[in-house]
C-alpha cells in the first residue's frame, strides 16, 4: 500500500474548487430568488386619496339653516277696533306686526359696513302647518293680570310648569306679557315691535357663536363624575353620605334632557375620605366690607326663602357674622392651579374611556375651616378648563359634638347650582341673556311663591344654537384632520393607505360635500358633520396607518442588519477566500506547466541549445534582419565552416 502525499490527502478530503464555488454561490442565489417573495410580502399598499376634493373643502362655507320663529297671541292681547271699523283676525294683525319687525331688524343690520354686515337667518311664521317641524322658537303675546303696568314691556322665557294651574304656554316659549290697562295705549303696537326686536336679537345672534377654549371639544359620549372629597376623615367632622341621586335628578337632569340629540351622558359618583392638599392654605381674616356684603346676601336669601320669623332671622345673621369673624383659610390663585392632587386622589374613571367632566365637592378638614378662595368676592368655586369644577363646602359646626355629617338635597342646592354653571361653561351652552330691554326673569307661578333662582332648562332655540356651533366646530375639525392625513401620507413614504382607510376618508369628504350642496335642517347638518368628524378621526387613528408611522428607513436598516450581517459576512469572506485560492491554483498550474516544459525539451530546443540553426530560421532571421553588419556576416561564415 502506497502512502499518499499530503497534497493527495487534502484533495481527497476537500471538494473540488468548482464544487466549493457552487456551494458558496447557492446562498446568495437563494436570497436573490427570495427577493420577489420578500418584496411582495413587505410592499406597502398606498392607494390614492381624494386630495383634490380635500383641498376644495378648505374653501367650504358651512351654510346656516334658516330658523323659524312662530308668533302667536291671545285674542284680547290687541286693542279692539274703533266703532264702525273692521275687526281683523289675530293672525292678520301678527303678520303686519311681523313685517314691521323684519323691516326693523334688517334696518339695524344695514347700518353696519358691508364688510362686517350681519345677516338675518330666521323667518317669522304664524302657523305651525307652514313648517314641517316644530319651530325652535315660539313667541306669545299674553294678556296677564300680573304683568307690569308700565312700559317698557318685560318679556321672559316660560319655565316648566307642574300642577293643575298652568299658563298654557309650553316651556321655552318667549312670553311678552301685557297688562289689561295697557291694551288701550295708542303706542302699544310700537312697544310690541320694539320688545320683539330686542328679544329676538338677544336670543338669536346674527353669527354662529364660537366654542371657547375652556369648553370641551365635541365628543358624542361624555361622562359626568360627581366626587365628594373629605380632606382628612381621620380628624373627625367629615361627610359620610350625600343625597347625590336626588340632587342630580333635580338640578342636572332638566338640563341634560334637551341635549339628548347632541350628547350621550353617563353619570357616576363616589366619596373619598382622604384627599389631602399638596399645599398649605394661607390663614387670614375676611375683610369688613366683604363681611357686610355677605351678611346682606344672607338676609336676602333668608327673606326669599320666606323665613320671615324675626327670631330665626336674627339667629341666622348672628351665626353668619360669627363665622365671618373667625379665622379663615384662603386658597390663592397659584394654589388653585395645583388644587387637584391627581397623584393622591383616585379620580380616574375605570368604567369608561370617554372624556370625563369632574365636579368636585371638597370638604376641608376641621383645622382648615372655613376655607375660601382668595378672590375679591371670596368665591366658593372655580372652574378648571376642559376638566371640571371645584366647589368648597364648609359644613356648619353644630352645637352637639357630631363628627359625621350627611348632606341632604337642600344642603347640596348651592353647590349644585354652581355645578350647573360649570356645566354650561364646560360644554359652551348658551345662557339666557337676562338684562334690561332684553329678557327678564320669569315671574313666580303664584304671587305667594318666591322666584326660582335655579337656572332654567335649555330652550329649543338654545339647543338650535348649540347644534349650529357644534356643526361648525365639527366641520373645521374634519377639514383639519383630513389635511393632516394628506400631509402625513406625503411626508412619510412608508405609511400604508389601504382600501379601508381610503373608503373612510372618502366617506368623510362626501359628508361635508353633502352638507354644502344640499339644503337641510340644522339637525341634519349636525348629524352629517358629527359623522364626518368621526370618520376623519377613525381614519387618522387607523391601526394600519399607525403601524409604520414611527418606522422610517433608518429603523428598517437597524432591524435587518442584525439578521443578515451574521450570515453575509461568512459568505463574503468564504467567497473571497475561494476566489483567492482559485487564483493561486491557476498560477501554480501555470508554473508547473513551465517546469514540465523545461524537464522534457523538444528537438528544436535541443538543436537551439547546441547552436544548430535550421535553414528556415536562417531565412526568418534574414527576413527579420535584412541589413547585417560585417561582424555578423563573419560570424555566420565561421558557423558554416564548423558545420
Amino acid at each position: 500500500m502506497t502512502l499518499k502525499t499530503p497534497k493527495e490527502v487534502t484533495e481527497t478530503i476537500n471538494p473540488s474548487g468548482s464544487r466549493r464555488l457552487v456551494l458558496i454561490l447557492c446562498f446568495p442565489l437563494f436570497f436573490l430568488l427570495a427577493i420577489p417573495f420578500w418584496w411582495y410580502t413587505t410592499s406597502i399598499e398606498r392607494l390614492a386619496l381624494p386630495e383634490s376634493r380635500i383641498l376644495a373643502l378648505n374653501n367650504i362655507v358651512l351654510p346656516t339653516p334658516r330658523a323659524q320663529i312662530l308668533i302667536t297671541a291671545d285674542s284680547d292681547a290687541f286693542p279692539p277696533p274703533a266703532p264702525g271699523r273692521k275687526k281683523f283676525e289675530t293672525k292678520t294683525i301678527l303678520e303686519n306686526l311681523g313685517k314691521e319687525v323684519v323691516k326693523g331688524v334688517d334696518g339695524i343690520y344695514a347700518r353696519d359696513p358691508e364688510s362686517r354686515r350681519n345677516t338675518r337667518w330666521w323667518d317669522l311664521v304664524y302657523n305651525v302647518d307652514e313648517y314641517h317641524q316644530s319651530p325652535p322658537m315660539k313667541v306669545h303675546f299674553r294678556l296677564s293680570q300680573y304683568a307690569n303696568t308700565s312700559f317698557p314691556l318685560e318679556p321672559y322665557v316660560q319655565p316648566p310648569e307642574t300642577g293643575l294651574m298652568t299658563s298654557g304656554n309650553s316651556a321655552g316659549t318667549l312670553v311678552i306679557p301685557v297688562h289689561p290697562d295697557q291694551i288701550g295705549d295708542r303706542n302699544l303696537k310700537l312697544h310690541y315691535k320694539i320688545t320683539l326686536i330686542n328679544a329676538i336679537l338677544s336670543v338669536f345672534p346674527s353669527k354662529v357663536p364660537k366654542i371657547p377654549l375652556r369648553a370641551l371639544s365635541y365628543t358624542p359620549n361624555i361622562t359626568l363624575s360627581f366626587v365628594l372629597l373629605n380632606e382628612d376623615a381621620t380628624e373627625g367632622s367629615y361627610v359620610r353620605s350625600w343625597d347625590i341621586q336626588d340632587a342630580i335628578r333635580h338640578h342636572f337632569l332638566p338640563h341634560l334632557e334637551p341635549l339628548k340629540h347632541v350628547f350621550n351622558f353617563s353619570i357616576e359618583s363616589q366619596v373619598l375620605y382622604h384627599a389631602p392638599l399638596s399645599f398649605e392654605p394661607i390663614p387670614g381674616y375676611v375683610s369688613q366690607d366683604r363681611r357686610e356684603s355677605t351678611l346682606d346676601e344672607a338676609v336676602d336669601v333668608i327673606k326669599n326663602a320666606n323665613k320671615i320669623n324675626e327670631k330665626e332671622l336674627a339667629e341666622a345673621v348672628e351665626d353668619m357674622y360669627a363665622e365671618q369673624r373667625q379665622k379663615t383659610w384662603f386658597v390663592s390663585d397659584e394654589q388653585m392651579k395645583i388644587f387637584v392632587n391627581a397623584e393622591k386622589w383616585s379620580l380616574d374613571s375605570a368604567s369608561t374611556n370617554n372624556p370625563v367632566l369632574r365636579f368636585l365637592l371638597y370638604v376641608p378638614s376641621a383645622r382648615h375651616r372655613p376655607m375660601q378662595l382668595a378672590t375679591e368676592n371670596t368665591a366658593q368655586s372655580f372652574l378648571l378648563p376642559q376638566y371640571g369644577g371645584v366647589v368648597l363646602l364648609n359644613p356648619s359646626i353644630p352645637s352637639s359634638d357630631i363628627s359625621v355629617f350627611h348632606l341632604s338635597m337642600s344642603a347640596l342646592t348651592p353647590s349644585f347650582h354652581l355645578f350647573t354653571q360649570h356645566l354650561y361653561s364646560l360644554l359652551a351652552l348658551p345662557a339666557l341673556p337676562y338684562a334690561s330691554n332684553k329678557l327678564n326673569t320669569p315671574p313666580p307661578l303664584s304671587p305667594l311663591q318666591p322666584p326660582n333662582d335655579l337656572i332654567q332648562p335649555l330652550t329649543p332655540w338654545q339647543v338650535y344654537q348649540i347644534m349650529l356651533a357644534r356643526s361648525k366646530e365639527n366641520c373645521e375639525e374634519t377639514i383639519k384632520t383630513l389635511n393632516g392625513i394628506v400631509k402625513l401620507v406625503r411626508k412619510i413614504r412608508e405609511m400604508k393607505v389601504g382600501q379601508g382607510v381610503k373608503a373612510i376618508v372618502t366617506g368623510a369628504v362626501e359628508k361635508l360635500e353633502l352638507v354644502q350642496s344640499t339644503s337641510m335642517s340644522v339637525s341634519e347638518v349636525f348629524t352629517l358633520t358629527r359623522e364626518a368628524v368621526g370618520l376623519a378621526n377613525q381614519a387618522f387613528f387607523d391601526p394600519s396607518m399607525m403601524g409604520l408611522l414611527y418606522f422610517p428607513n433608518e429603523h428598517k436598516v437597524a432591524v435587518y442588519t442584525p439578521l443578515f450581517a451574521p450570515i453575509s459576512i461568512p459568505l463574503i469572506i468564504g467567497l473571497l477566500r475561494e476566489l483567492i485560492a482559485r487564483k493561486k491554483r491557476r498560477q501554480a498550474k501555470k508554473k508547473e506547466s513551465e517546469i514540465a516544459g523545461r524537464e522534457f525539451p523538444t528537438e528544436a530546443d535541443t538543436e537551439r541549445e547546441k547552436g544548430i540553426i535550421s535553414p528556415k530560421e536562417i531565412e526568418v532571421q534574414s527576413t527579420e534582419a535584412p541589413e547585417l553588419s560585417l561582424d555578423s556576416i563573419q560570424t555566420l561564415r565561421s558557423r558554416k565552416v564548423r558545420l
